[in-house]
């Protein structure tokens, strides 16, 4: 009886979410590897990993992984997504990308030309398939502001070069991603609309993408590309917002594995704000940001850090689906997201910074640019040895039938997770992946 009780609990739960995004153009996308461990690792995360491989995140196409490995991914992409989907890949090979930090430097690409040939590999492989491509992760933040060193890496030209070869096909979108706080501020977002005008005169560029890895919340975000548009001038270039931990906002200046995280609104096109293309999952949620919080290494699967984001995220929070190993029968819907959405975005930006942003330039989010959270692909790429056999994520609105999660499985070998203080906090911060 009471496992009939989860499963009826649990297909509302699935119809009311299907209802709340219908209309929304697919993205798709391959499980991540980090969660096909997890799930053998960790069987009590099964029901909570696999709603989320319902939707899709963010495949990473970066210069660290192999030829053979990129080329794995994108034939798995396209074999198993459907022709009407809209893939969704990262793009993160830009030659000296992350400058600043230098952690994620290395790759195979070391110059213009091997980028190009790097670009080439993807471009020839996608064709004229529908896509989205979040080009280059920090690449503008570094490029614009103060004393970063993107200028003199040669970022303004490179991203040219990826604008250009990324827009021969018709069916793609291009997004490229900026660091939240260089929209914060109208000094900053002036300098961010300069380079994106001269990087878009080669190519078709749509837009940019705010707070990847990060937790800013979806209305600070519309606020952050409201800005960016008023410092364009048009609104004819809009936003992505990386809602895979924003569900309750960032009310610390921290970054790093942020305990009071939660998951946030799943991959849609249905924003419910004007100048939100997309609400995606950039940051696969799990993964670690780093050895902090009780976090392993950055881009390893997180089990205490994944526990927090499920049980105080959207699916649990509004969708009333069971927290981590919670035993009880009853699951309570809660009305859907999109009820609670703005209808349109903010209609001219605030002439002092948001209430929500910081009076003075964010000390986490450091001079030298980062978002907060791995930019490059996953540590986690799928070896050639071990190629993902998962099927593809698809956001779409049919029903998705799932099991309750088992009762009695504990946390594995994982320690107790200590809640000291971050070590993170306050400073500058530097990629590590």
């Amino acid at each position: 009886m009471l496992g009939n009780v989860r499963l009826v609990t649990a297909v509302v739960s699935c119809v009311a979410l299907a209802l709340s995004f219908v209309g929304a153009e697919e993205l798709c996308s391959v499980v991540p590897y980090t969660y096909t461990v997890a799930k053998s690792t960790y069987p009590e995360l099964s029901t909570a990993l696999g709603t989320l491989e319902n939707y899709a995140i963010a495949s990473w196409f970066t210069d660290r992984s192999s030829t053979e490995e990129r080329a794995g991914l994108l034939s798995r992409m396209l074999n198993q997504c459907p022709e009407s989907s809209r893939l969704s890949i990262v793009v993160y090979g830009i030659p000296q990308k992350d400058c600043a930090g230098g952690f994620s430097t290395f790759g195979s690409v070391t110059d213009t030309n091997s980028y190009q040939t790097f670009l080439k590999q993807l471009t020839d492989t996608i064709g004229d398939r529908k896509v989205l491509y979040v080009v280059e992760p920090d690449a503008v933040g570094l490029l614009t502001q103060d004393n970063g060193c993107g200028a003199s890496a040669g970022y303004l030209e490179n991203l040219k070069v990826a604008v250009e070869a990324l827009s021969m096909n018709p069916n793609a979108e291009l997004y490229l991603d900026v660091g939240y706080w260089m929209l914060a501020y109208t000094d900053s977002a002036a300098k961010v609309a300069t380079a994106m005008k001269d990087i878009g005169s080669s190519g078709r560029v749509k837009g940019v993408t705010i707070n990847t890895s990060n937790y800013r919340s979806n209305d600070e975000c519309a606020r952050y590309c409201t800005n960016f548009q008023n410092a364009m001038g048009s609104t004819a270039m809009s936003c992505i917002v990386d809602t895979s931990r924003n569900y309750n906002g960032s009310p610390t200046t921290d970054w790093c594995n942020i305990p009071t995280a939660g998951i946030g609104k799943p991959p849609t096109s249905s924003t419910g704000y004007s100048n939100l293309d997309y609400f995606m999952w950039i940051k696969p949620p799990g993964e670690s940001d780093g050895y902090c919080w009780g976090g392993q290494a950055a881009g390893s699967f997180f089990y205490d850090g994944f526990k927090l984001l499920w049980d105080q995220g959207y699916f649990v929070k509004e969708l009333g689906m069971p927290k981590i190993g919670e035993t009880s029968g009853t699951v309570t819907v809660t009305s859907t997201p999109s009820t609670s959405a703005p209808t349109s975005a903010p209609t001219s930006a605030p002439t002092s910074p948001p209430a929500s942003a910081p009076t003075s330039p964010p000390t986490s989010a450091p001079t030298s640019a980062p978002t907060s959270a791995p930019t490059l692909a996953p540590t986690f790429v799928p070896p050639t040895a071990a190629p993902i056999t998962t099927a593809p994520v698809v956001v779409t609105p049919s029903p998705v039938w799932f099991t309750a999660a088992p009762e009695t499985y504990a946390p594995g070998t994982v320690a107790p997770w200590s809640y000291a203080p971050s070590p993170c906090r306050f400073r500058k911060r530097l990629r590590s992946l």
